[in-house]
């Protein structure tokens, strides 16, 4: 595997959560649109997919996001106990 990382392309990515919420600016039911899944979701899958790209290494994970590997943990439990709850 590489170690070198794909950098993301941050204006598709502002394009892809922009197709998905723009919907919703229209909504005439509602005045105020729940917002509230948009950040959890972002993290669960940035999480998700950091700690599977970087085959379970906490340290390193948390080091491309620039964080510490307890702050990264902490987020990772925080992320997998509300999946488990869910079910």
């Amino acid at each position: 595997m590489n170690d070198q990382l794909t950098p993301i392309n941050k204006d598709h990515f502002k394009k892809l959560i922009r197709q998905e919420l723009e919907p919703m600016w229209f909504d005439t039911e509602s005045a105020n649109p729940d917002m509230s899944w948009v950040t959890p979701a972002v993290l669960e899958i940035l999480f998700t997919e950091l700690i599977t790209h970087t085959r379970g290494n906490q340290s390193k994970a948390a080091r491309i996001l620039g964080i510490n590997r307890g702050n990264f943990s902490k987020k990772l439990n925080q992320i997998t106990n509300s999946e488990i709850g869910q079910f």
